[in-house]
C-alpha cells in the first residue's frame, strides 16, 4: 500500500522546482521556523517573506501530507507577502500523533484556528489570507464556514467541497471511456476486458468505498492505464520535473529536508491519511450547502482535466458560494491541465493567484 501513497504524494503535492518569476534579493526577507503549541501536540511552522506585507497561510494536501509550498511560492509570493507554511496535526515535521479520536475534520478546524490566532498575535495588524491545495481547499472551506471573519481572502487551488463526488465523478468518466472503447474495437478480448471494468466500477460505486484503499488503487491508477488517461496529469510528459526535483540536493536544502526525513514523514502521511479515509464521515464529507454562509472573497481554480476532484468541482463550488459578491468571487479553469497545475501550467496559475491576492490586499 505504500506504493499507492508514495505515488499520490509525489504527483499531487511535490509539484515543480521552478517558477516563472525571477529570483529576488532577500535583504528584507525573513526565514524562521518554530512550533505552534496546540491541543496535545505541536505544529511545525515556517514563516518566509516580507515582514511588512500581508500574510498568506498555506494549507497543504492530504490529509497527512506535508508543507513544501515554499518550493513553488518562493519566487511568486515571498517578496510581496509574509508566507506561513505549517504541517497539519501529525504530519511532516509536526509532532507524531496517533490518537485517532483527534484526527478528525472538526479537530483540524480547531487546530487551524489556533494557528491563525498565533500568527495574528506574532505578526499583528496584518491582513490574513489563505490558499489551500487539494485537501487544503476543503480544509479552507471548513474553516471559513466557522471563522471567516478572521480571513481576508481565500484561494481554493484544485480543491473540493464534496469528497464523495470526487470518486463518483471519476467512476462516471471511466464508465464513459470503457463504453466508448467497446464501440471502437472488434477485438473480443478487449471487449470482454472493458465489460469487466464496467462491472467492477459498478461494484465499487455501490459499495460506498468501504474498501477505500483497494478501490482507490483500482480507479485512480489501474483502470486509467487501461482506459488511456491519467487521473492527475493532462500532460504526463511533465512528470519528469518531479523525478528531477526529488534527485536535486538543492530541493532538500531549500525545504530543510533530507531524503531520510522524507521517508519518515511519508510513514506519518500514510497513517494520517488512512485514519481519515477509515472514517465514513470523511469519505462522505459534503459542505456544498454550507458554503452559502461564506461572504469572504474567494478564487476557485482548477485544471479543466482534473479527474482527481472531478471536472465539475469548480463550477459546483462557485455556484454554492451564493453570498460572496460577484466582484469578490472568481472561477478559473486552466486548459489542458489536471491536478498538478504548478508543473503543467505554472504561468497561468501564478498569474491568477497573484492577481487575485493583489486585488484583495
Amino acid at each position: 500500500m505504500k506504493h499507492f501513497f508514495l505515488l499520490s504524494l509525489i504527483i499531487t503535492f511535490l509539484f515543480s522546482n521552478t517558477c516563472d518569476a525571477q529570483d529576488y534579493t532577500q535583504n528584507e526577507q525573513i526565514d524562521t521556523d518554530f512550533f505552534i503549541p496546540i491541543e496535545k501536540t505541536n505544529l511545525y511552522t515556517r514563516v518566509v517573506g516580507n515582514p511588512d506585507k500581508p500574510i498568506i497561510i498555506t494549507l497543504h494536501g492530504g490529509p497527512g501530507a506535508f508543507n513544501v509550498d515554499h518550493e513553488f511560492y518562493r519566487n511568486v509570493f515571498e517578496k510581496d507577502y509574509l508566507m506561513v507554511y505549517f504541517d497539519q496535526r501529525g504530519s511532516g515535521k509536526s509532532d507524531e500523533f496517533r490518537d485517532k479520536t483527534m484526527l478528525t475534520t472538526d479537530q483540524f478546524v480547531k487546530d487551524l484556528d489556533k494557528v491563525v490566532d498565533f500568527i495574528k498575535n506574532k505578526y499583528p495588524n496584518k491582513k490574513i489570507n489563505m490558499i489551500g491545495s487539494s485537501w487544503g481547499g476543503m480544509y479552507g472551506f471548513l474553516y471559513l464556514i466557522k471563522h471567516q471573519e478572521k480571513i481576508n481572502s481565500f484561494i481554493s487551488n484544485s480543491g473540493s467541497a464534496n469528497i464523495r463526488h470526487n470518486s463518483l465523478a471519476l467512476i462516471k468518466h471511466e464508465k464513459q471511456l470503457a463504453k466508448k472503447l467497446i464501440k471502437q474495437t472488434n477485438d473480443t478480448a478487449k471487449i470482454n476486458r472493458f465489460n469487466e471494468v464496467l462491472k467492477k466500477l459498478d461494484v465499487i460505486e455501490k459499495s460506498g468505498f468501504k474498501s477505500f484503499y483497494a478501490d482507490m488503487e483500482t480507479i485512480r491508477f489501474k483502470f486509467p492505464k487501461e482506459l488511456g488517461f491519467d487521473v492527475y496529469w493532462a500532460q504526463p510528459e511533465k512528470k519528469a520535473k518531479i523525478d528531477a526535483l526529488l534527485k536535486d540536493p538543492d530541493f532538500y536544502t531549500r525545504n530543510k529536508y533530507t531524503p531520510e526525513l522524507l521517508e519518515k514523514v511519508m510513514a506519518k502521511f500514510e497513517y494520517i491519511n488512512e485514519v481519515f479515509h477509515g472514517q465514513e464521515a470523511y469519505n462522505n464529507l459534503n459542505v456544498l450547502n454550507e458554503l452559502a454562509a461564506i461572504k469572504t472573497p474567494i478564487l476557485v481554480i482548477q485544471g479543466d482535466l482534473d479527474y482527481a476532484i472531478g471536472i465539475e468541482s469548480g463550477k459546483m463550488i462557485y455556484k454554492a458560494l451564493k453570498n460572496v459578491p460577484k466582484k469578490d468571487k472568481e472561477l478559473v479553469y486552466i486548459k489542458n491541465a489536471s491536478h498538478n497545475l504548478p508543473a503543467e501550467e505554472p504561468e497561468q496559475l501564478y498569474k491568477s493567484l497573484t492577481t487575485f491576492f493583489k486585488k484583495h490586499n
